[in-house]
């Protein structure tokens, strides 16, 4: 008896290509989201209020949430807040104005704090922590981790491609 070998089964090609299409297509919408987002936040540690020196005792007047439809009882979770305060700076009273920058959610209505502010333009008040050397930095260490896993991700872009065009 002769022997015969079993027939050679050429593997199928297609569903592997459909993959590679389907990773690079993940990956790159992967990779543009994380530049997109790792770009804000080192766009926000940028921020600089060292030239906020002016100081107000302030009152909050007002805190307005805007619900964004998540399900969250943390009112951080739920949607924007804007916090509106009075206070009086540079021989002028100021009624009814957006505080900026960090942690302004964390007051609620009637709550007394102070304020900075720019003497060349009190009318923009921020909070006293923004004014701190380094408040920010956390934001640019973020995006910094979120631009570097842009960078695999984009790797992982011409993996995937580098397949396709392979076969």
């Amino acid at each position: 008896m002769a022997y015969h070998p079993p027939p050679y089964k050429v593997p199928h090609r297609g569903t592997s290509r459909v993959g590679s299409v389907v990773g690079a297509v993940i990956c790159g919408v992967l990779t543009l989201v994380l530049l997109a987002v790792g770009g804000i936040f080192f766009l926000l540690s940028r921020a600089d209020y060292s030239d906020h020196t002016g100081r107000a005792e302030a009152v909050v007047t007002e805190v307005v949430m805007t619900d964004d439809g998540s399900i969250g009882s943390d009112r951080d979770e739920a949607g924007d807040t804007d916090v509106y305060v009075d206070y009086e700076a540079e021989g002028q009273s100021y009624s009814r104005v957006k505080l900026n920058g960090l942690n302004p959610s964390s007051y609620s209505t009637g709550e007394a704090l102070t304020v900075a502010y720019d003497p060349a333009d009190p009318g923009d008040p921020v909070t006293v922590e923004s004014t701190e050397p380094g408040a920010f930095d956390v934001f640019g260490y973020v995006g910094i981790g979120l631009l570097a896993g842009a960078a695999v991700a984009a790797v992982a872009v011409i993996v995937f491609v580098v397949r396709i065009v392979r076969r």
